[in-house]
C-alpha cells in the first residue's frame, strides 16, 4: 500500500530534504507541501493524505493547534510532529491534541521514514529523548500519589516498560529503547501481570492509565 504524505513546514529547504528522503522510499509518496498551519488544513482537505508531517511552529497557526483541527476533521488521518524543540510542554501539548508521533528534526532520516510506516499501522513513535521525557514525567505522576496502589509494587524498570506499552510501543521498540532484549522486556512484562494481578497486557495498560485519572 502507498502511503500519501504532506509535508507541512515553513522552510523550503526542509520541505525540499523531506521530499527528496520520502520519495526514495517504494512505499511512499508526497503528494502535497504546505508552509503555514492554515495551507496545511487547506492541503490536506483537498488531498486527504494518510498521513502529515508538520513543524511545531508555522507561521500563523502553531502546528499543535493545526494538529488539533486535523484530527477533529480526520480522524482516521495521522499526524508527525517533527520539531526542534526538545521541551517536554511542546511533547504534551502534541500528545494531548492526538499526534502520532514526535520526532526532533535532528533525528536520523532512517528513523521519520519508519515513524511513518509505523504510524499508518496504527502505533505511536517518539524519538528516544522524548520518549525518556514522557517515561520520567509519567513516573514522577506515579511516585507522587498516595495511596500504596499496586503501581508502587513495580521496580523502576517495570515502570518504565509498563509506561512505554501505555504508549502503544510493541516489545521491539521497547527492548530497543532500552537496549535490552525482547526476551528481556516479555521477562519484565511477565513480572508486571504477577504483580499487578492481571493476565493480559491489555489489562496492565488499562490499570496504568486508570491512575493516572
Amino acid at each position: 500500500m502507498e502511503i500519501r504524505v504532506l509535508l507541512a513546514d515553513d522552510h523550503a529547504i526542509l520541505r525540499e530534504g523531506l521530499a527528496s528522503l520520502m520519495e526514495k522510499q517504494e512505499d511512499i509518496k508526497v503528494v502535497g507541501e504546505a508552509s503555514d498551519g492554515e495551507e496545511c488544513l487547506e492541503k490536506a482537505d483537498l488531498l486527504r493524505p494518510d498521513l502529515v508531517v508538520m513543524d511545531v511552529k508555522l507561521p500563523g497557526m502553531s502546528g499543535i493547534e493545526a494538529c488539533r483541527l486535523l484530527k477533529a476533521r480526520f480522524p482516521e488521518m495521522k499526524v508527525i510532529v517533527l520539531s526542534m524543540y526538545e521541551d517536554f510542554e511542546y511533547v504534551n501539548r502534541a500528545i494531548q491534541v492526538g499526534a502520532d508521533g514526535y520526532l526532533l528534526k535532528k533525528a536520523a532520516g532512517s528513523e521519520l521514514v519508519q515513524a511513518v510506516r509505523k504510524a499508518v499501522r496504527g502505533e505511536k513513535t517518539f524519538s528516544p529523548q522524548v520518549l525518556e521525557m514522557i517515561v520520567a514525567s509519567l513516573r514522577d505522576e506515579g511516585r507522587g500519589t498516595a495511596g500504596g496502589g499496586p503501581l508502587d509494587t513495580l521496580t523502576p524498570r517495570e515502570y518504565d516498560v509498563l509506561a512505554m506499552m501505555s504508549e502503544g510501543m510493541s516489545n521491539k521498540d521497547i527492548a530497543t529503547s532500552l537496549f535490552i532484549s525482547t526476551k528481556t522486556v516479555e521477562k519484565i512484562a511477565s513480572g508486571i501481570y504477577r504483580k499487578l494481578g492481571v493476565g493480559s497486557r491489555t489489562a496492565a495498560v488499562r490499570l496504568f492509565l486508570d491512575s493516572k485519572i
